[in-house]
């Protein structure tokens, strides 16, 4: 019976280890898209200034840009806090799940993640 509870626990730590890798991964991504659409709508509102466009599109435009750097700020706070959460689990299932697949990606995310969150 001990080795079905262990085997149970292990399989319920991959799995938690594979979720917090795969929330720290989608909400990267979705940091990266913002920043670009920032880049990308920032220099639409420069080249609509630049082309003296009706004001009300401008205004616009510049209210699609600050809603994009809005998220930019939310995605800070939730990669912080999926990096921290995957850290925990790390910490917590690390030696239980050594050497598996999910360990390895977890710990390669957080190695691509931590250089992000120092900047």
């Amino acid at each position: 019976p001990d080795d079905r509870a262990t085997m149970a626990d292990n399989k319920d730590a991959l799995r938690a280890l594979k979720i917090k890798t795969g929330v720290l991964t989608r909400v990267k991504k979705e940091l990266a898209m913002y920043r670009k659409e920032v880049e990308t709508e920032g220099a639409k509102l420069e080249k609509m200034k630049a082309e003296g466009m009706d004001p009300h599109d401008i205004k616009q435009q510049d209210q699609v840009l600050g809603e994009s750097s809005m998220m930019i700020g939310d995605c800070t706070t939730r990669i912080e806090n999926a990096f921290n959460d995957l850290v925990a689990a790390m910490d917590e299932h690390g030696p239980a799940c050594e050497g598996s697949e999910e360990s390895a990606a977890a710990q390669a995310i957080l190695d691509e993640v931590e250089p992000m969150l120092e900047a």
